[in-house]
This record gives structure tokens, C-alpha cells and sequence, in this order.
């Protein structure tokens, strides 16, 4: 006589207060994980394309030289990757379905504009030697972003994509209170700023980044329906 197979208990979100609820959890979803690792990832190929490649244009206007150079901003721009992380994780504890689509949707969009800068690179004009020879805390750290991040990935801003997608996908959490969400747009919004205000992009990149994001947004619904069909198969959900 066979017998029936056991169905399989998939694991609620997680109460925090309990014991052992977080580790259990994230065992059983550890393709979430690996999805999380995957988009931390791609967020390095635009360094493999941040060098000269063919034409090299820029895409200055006269409102970028009245910009002033605000050092300070450096560590608003640089904590966008930690704050998204952070942000998924908690998707992941909330809401799953919305964290696989805000990944999958964040991945894409940075590959859009991946295969943007080999056809259309540009050079965003930086303020080596006013960094470099200041001496305050901020400008060092500004210098290290400097160091760290070549110049030649300007437009769209993937700063400017992922921050918009993580604005607009916010708003899709119900389980975030309307403060959270506020704060949330604010911040990044503010991000997205620091982008002009470290000298790290023009102003033309801002917008170009906006476009990438909302169209990102509908092309990864079926690309996000594909993932979910191959590697999160049954009992997996």
C-alpha cells in the first residue's frame, strides 16, 4: 500500500520574538538568498565597463558647473547599498512575492543600463586635485569613493535607477507603515541628489536613470514570472 505523501509545511513569516524562527525561515527560502547574493553581484559589472571603450562623450550642461561640490554628501551616496540590502531583507520577512519582484526588477535595470555604456559612455568631469588636496574628514572620504569608482559610466546613473525602484517599490509593501514609506522616498530621494552634489554624475544622468527605472518596472514582470517558474518549483514558494 502506498502512502500519501506528507504535505509539506512552508513556514509563515517569521515572529522574531521566538526562538529560532528567523534561522528555520531562512533555511527553508535560502534561494532568496541566493537571489539577494546575485543582485549584491551584478551591482560589480559596471565596473568591469568603467574604463574607456570607443567614443567617450559628456554630457555637462552650464547648470552642472552651479552645483555646488558638497563633500559631506559622500556618505549619504555611499550608504545606498547597505540601506538596499537591508530594505530587501525585510521584504523577504513581508512580503516574498514583492521581494522576488523588486530584486529580479533592481537586477534588470542595472543590466539595461550595463548595456548602455559600451554604445554610450561618457565622462563625467570630477574634481580630482580639490578632493585629493582637502584635508577634512568628508573629502577623504569623498576621495575614497573617487578611488574606488572611475568616471566613465555616467549616464543613466544606476544610482538613480535603483533608488527610484526601491521608491516606487516601497509603496507596493503594504506591511510598511506610511511613515516608513515617507522616509523611505525621502531618503533616497536624497541619494539620487548626491549623485550632483558628490560630482560623481551630471545632471542629465538623474533623469536618464528615472526612464531606465520605470521601464524596468513592466519588462521584469515576465521576466520575474520565468524565475519564479524555474527555481522556485514546488514545495519552494
Amino acid at each position: 500500500m502506498i502512502m500519501p505523501e506528507k504535505p509539506v509545511q512552508i513556514p509563515e513569516y517569521p515572529d522574531l520574538k521566538r526562538k529560532g524562527a528567523l534561522p528555520a525561515y531562512l533555511k527553508y527560502f535560502w534561494r532568496d538568498l541566493v537571489l539577494l547574493l546575485v543582485f549584491l553581484a551584478s551591482m560589480w559589472i559596471m565596473q568591469l565597463l568603467n574604463h574607456p571603450i570607443g567614443t567617450v562623450r559628456s554630457l555637462e550642461i552650464p547648470f552642472d558647473s552651479k552645483i555646488p561640490l558638497w563633500p559631506w554628501t559622500a556618505l549619504i551616496y555611499n550608504s545606498w547599498a547597505p540601506l538596499i540590502a537591508g530594505l530587501a531583507f525585510y521584504y523577504l520577512l513581508r512580503d516574498r512575492a514583492l521581494y522576488r519582484r523588486y530584486l529580479i526588477t533592481m537586477i534588470l535595470g542595472q543590466l539595461m543600463a550595463d548595456a548602455t555604456f559600451p554604445f554610450f559612455q561618457t565622462r563625467v568631469p570630477v574634481p580630482y586635485e580639490k578632493v585629493y588636496g582637502a584635508t577634512d574628514f568628508f573629502s577623504k572620504v569623498l576621495a575614497m569613493t573617487y578611488r574606488a569608482d572611475n568616471n566613465y559610466c555616467g549616464f543613466p546613473s544606476i544610482h538613480v535607477i535603483l533608488c527610484t525602484l526601491t521608491i516606487i517599490f516601497i509603496w507596493k509593501l503594504d506591511a510598511a507603515k506610511p511613515w516608513f514609506k515617507v522616509l523611505v522616498s525621502l531618503y533616497f530621494t536624497a541619494v539620487a541628489i548626491t549623485t550632483v552634489t558628490t560630482k560623481q554624475h551630471v545632471v542629465l544622468d538623474i533623469p536618464g536613470g528615472i526612464v531606465y527605472a520605470l521601464v524596468a518596472v513592466p519588462l521584469a514582470l515576465p521576466l520575474s514570472r520565468w524565475v519564479i517558474r524555474r527555481c522556485y518549483k514546488d514545495p519552494y514558494r
